[in-house]
């Protein structure tokens, strides 16, 4: 059959992403290591340009066993650039031959399905986040009609999803984000939260891992760190990320006395394997798909404090394994803050039950849903 091609009878995909940063570009190297019976090739640019890029993406996925093509793309769907990578993305589907093309993100999407459509190829597309402006749905509503398998990552996207009628519900397919839970352990080389930023051991430190863009919110972080900050004297915030809205975690916004004890790291390897050393992991995002940060802070062992909002709203129950909050109040994000940071019984115990709900976003599970996906389209 046309499409269960090359290694052995394994179903061969093709990934097309431009989005090459932040949760995507983590998302599809885990697509790759952890979706068995699939011969993966991946559509990458060399760089996000106007965005930041996870340069090791494409050698961890190579390292996986992808195939990696080099396909420049851009953010703005309506570069010339992208004309000719969708040129170029039909040429390599018709060298290539896979069973099923799919699109990650909204560029990377887009430009999958066209490509799938004019090559006759089943067409799966994962949003990462829908981004609700008026022409952005139109244009996502035209492509529905290109689209064999919308894939949603939360089961409160997937309601998104339905709402805004962008497929039939019978092409809706929930398959939320994974990590490694079993036998996960911070690596050595994880750094020192503490030591890196001049602080004493113990010192109460709270942050988040965020790139610095309108879907994360950072100025909400920065006004949240700034109420906790003038609550609790020997407290400090950090924030590792950046993007284009770096003023907006600009110290000189916070209170006085409180710009010493906000630190900003645009960069730090290993980030997420050093949650576990924060006292409360915070999220302010404006919406999410499924956040990868919220999940590796939970399996460490550090209760999460969230807006309330697409996404974020999935990975934990209120009050039992994290807390959620309106998506507009700070005053309300700060006060379950400093309320954690001063019941350390409380803090362990929340941390403890966000370390056992996490359980249910197993990588495995992930990829053995996307391995049947591959299969079904593959087959029909």
């Amino acid at each position: 059959m046309q499409g269960l091609t090359a290694v052995g009878r394994d179903v061969r995909v093709l990934h097309v992403l431009e989005a090459l940063e932040g949760g995507t570009a983590r998302h599809l190297v885990d697509v790759v290591r952890h979706v068995e019976g699939v011969e993966h090739h991946v559509a990458i640019p060399s760089q996000r340009v106007g965005g930041l890029t996870d340069r090791a993406a494409a050698g961890r996925m190579a390292a996986a066993g992808a195939v990696v093509h080099v396909t420049e793309m851009r953010r703005s769907p309506l570069r010339p650039r992208n004309a000719a990578a969708l040129a170029g993305l039909v040429g390599l589907v018709r060298r290539t031959q896979p069973a099923v093309v799919h699109g990650h993100s909204s560029v990377g999407g887009a430009l999958g399905r066209v490509a799938g459509t004019v090559t006759g190829r089943p067409r799966a597309y994962t949003p990462h986040g829908i981004a609700a402006g008026r022409a952005a749905l139109t244009v996502e509503r035209g492509l529905g009609r290109m689209t064999d398998r919308l894939v949603a990552i939360s089961a409160s996207e997937a309601a998104q999803l339905t709402a805004l009628r962008l497929v039939p519900p019978a092409r809706l397919v929930t398959i939320p984000n994974g990590i490694e839970v079993d036998g996960w352990a911070p690596p050595p080389t994880s750094p020192d939260l503490r030591a890196l930023l001049g602080l004493a051991p113990g010192v109460p430190l709270f942050g988040t891992i965020s790139r610095l863009v309108a879907q994360k919110a950072p100025e909400r972080f920065t006004a949240l760190a700034g109420l906790v900050l003038s609550g609790r004297p020997d407290a400090h915030a950090v924030l590792v990320g950046d993007g284009p809205l770096r003023t907006a975690v600009d110290p000189a916004r916070l209170p006085p006395g409180a710009a010493a004890r906000f630190h900003h790291l645009p960069t730090l390897p290993d980030a997420g394997a050093a949650l576990g050393q924060l006292d409360v992991f915070v999220l302010t995002s404006r919406f999410e798909g499924c956040p990868y940060s919220a999940l590796e802070a939970m399996r460490a062992g550090t209760p999460p404090v969230l807006t309330d909002v697409v996404g974020s709203r999935d990975v934990l129950v209120d009050g039992v394994s994290g807390h959620l909050v309106a998506e507009h109040d700070q005053q309300a994000m700060a006060a379950v803050v400093l309320d954690l940071l001063a019941e350390d019984t409380r803090r362990r115990a929340l941390g403890a039950a966000a370390r056992e709900h996490v359980r249910r976003f197993d990588v495995r599970e992930m990829g053995a849903a996307l391995a049947a996906l591959y299969t079904e389209l593959a087959a029909g």
